[in-house]
């Protein structure tokens, strides 16, 4: 070996040593960093017995990546209708809590049933109109916080449609430069490290797939197929709040529609809010609502029209109009003293001719409670009774939090040891870079001592002659 081949060979060993000395600095300052994974050189000797950097690889697993966004996306979903569930059931209270329906109803029936002994008493029959109204009253807030949570859905879909194309934009624009920078290089590298961190946040809000196409670019599909990015060129989601569809291109993705649908991610349990639970639990507002009023017509139609003690906004039942019912009934404006009406309606059924003592009408309103309920009761039960139904409501509405909340723990639990795995793989050990910059100065310090020999030896052979 000659001396010029002796010192080539060296130099491409310092060039080295200060490419992976830089990496392993890098890897030791982004320890700390969401996103960026663990990078090393790969070496290979040349024809003339130098070395070189072939490629800078990072340290990932598509099986781990695969995983733990599926398991991401899912947690996302499970979240999201949790949290809007209890969004609502804070306000819905537990059956023995003062302000949930089913106190109320179980207060207003305990009026009714003093009001029985003493009929003509002013003082029972104001005390049984004041909790009507009560109970009426929360029916109207609990079907307003429902519509307050239904706006809020509607905006937070918006919300995740405009982030979700950002970053389908931004992965579009990195598989451009992708396709631009060296195989294997650096920049590459880090341009990747980028690119998954968008495909962590695009499969929070719905559930993805992804294939390498052999150009190097990272398509990525919904679940189901659907197209979202293809090479350079990204699919815009949109979404139609008239229609209630979402569209990533012209391809129809809303969950539950059809076999392209997404069923997961954020996007995933806001649709399940807005097309499934919130409109459930309306509908058994409204089931509610729609049975004091029948109960109470047909016991006690003291009314113009004959309403009874609660009607539609002042107007009688009407089974066709029942949605909305609950964030609409009222007390019987003829039987309220606080708007000019007359409680004792209550006792007499609106006869001028009904002794004062005759408790028949209010007999008839403490037995509604005890009759199986004519109006649909949207999946609460097919024999409940009007007492029956207030803590049915409650029951089934809490457990549907309860579940939703118990799932969502159990995704997270399962999801903690590939997130873990991931990450330890993905990431940097402190301790083991260390040791490898050790070994890369140790390489350094010995090609720098070849360099060093060989300048001696050309600076002694020019002194000889």
């Amino acid at each position: 070996m000659g001396l010029s081949s002796a010192l080539n060979i060296a130099r491409s060993g310092l060039t080295v040593a200060a490419q992976q000395t830089d990496l392993i600095s890098r890897n030791i300052a982004n320890s700390k960093t969401e996103g960026v994974s663990r990078k090393w050189a790969e070496l290979e000797t040349t024809a003339t017995g130098g070395v070189q950097v072939t490629s800078i690889e990072r340290s990932v697993d598509s099986l781990l990546q695969r995983l733990d966004r599926a398991n991401g996306s899912k947690i996302a979903h499970n979240a999201t209708v949790s949290d809007g569930l209890k969004a609502y059931t804070d306000f819905l209270g537990q059956p023995r809590d003062e302000t949930s329906p089913a106190a109320m109803m179980a207060e207003f029936h305990d009026a009714i049933v003093s009001l029985s002994a003493m009929p003509g008493e002013e003082a029972s029959q104001i005390q049984a109109v004041t909790k009507a109204k009560k109970l009426a009253e929360g029916l109207n807030s609990l079907s307003g916080t429902l519509s307050d949570i239904g706006q809020e859905v509607e905006r937070n879909i918006r919300y995740d449609v405009a982030s979700a194309n950002e970053a389908l934009e931004n992965i579009a624009i990195l598989n451009q430069k992708i396709l631009r920078s060296d195989a294997g290089s650096s920049a590459q590298a880090e341009y990747r490290d980028k690119l998954d961190q968008l495909l962590n946040d695009v499969s929070g809000y719905m559930d993805i797939q992804t294939v390498t196409s052999d150009d190097g670019a990272v398509n990525v599909y919904t679940g189901s197929g659907a197209e979202l990015v293809v090479g350079r060129n990204s699919a815009a989601i949109t979404y139609d709040p008239i229609a209630g569809t979402l569209s990533a291109g012209d391809v129809d993705i809303t969950p539950g529609s059809n076999g392209r649908g997404i069923s997961q991610g954020s996007l995933g349990g806001l649709f399940g809010l807005k097309t499934g639970h919130l409109p459930k639990f309306s509908e058994q507002l409204d089931a509610l609502a729609g049975a004091l009023i029948t109960g109470m017509e047909t016991a006690n139609p003291f009314g113009t029209g004959g309403t009874g003690l609660f009607t539609d906004a002042g107007a009688a039942f009407d089974a066709t109009a029942i949605s909305g019912l609950a964030g609409r009934i009222t007390v019987n404006a003829e039987a309220d003293s606080t708007v000019g009406g007359d409680p004792s309606l209550l006792q007499s059924g609106g006869i001028a001719t009904t002794p004062s003592g005759d408790a028949s009408f209010v007999t008839a309103m403490l037995d509604a409670f005890g009759l199986t309920i004519t109006v649909d009761p949207a999946g609460l039960g097919d024999t409940l009774t009007l007492s029956d139904m207030a803590p049915a409501l409650v029951s089934q509405q809490q457990s549907l939090r309860a579940n939703a909340e118990a799932s969502t723990l159990t995704a997270k639990s399962a999801g903690e040891t590939i997130s873990a795995s991931r990450a330890n793989f993905e990431g940097v050990n402190i301790d083991d870079e260390m040791q490898k910059l050790l070994v890369v100065e140790q390489s350094y310090r010995a090609n720098a001592r070849v360099m060093t020999s060989i300048s001696e030896m050309m600076d002694t052979l020019l002194q000889a002659f």
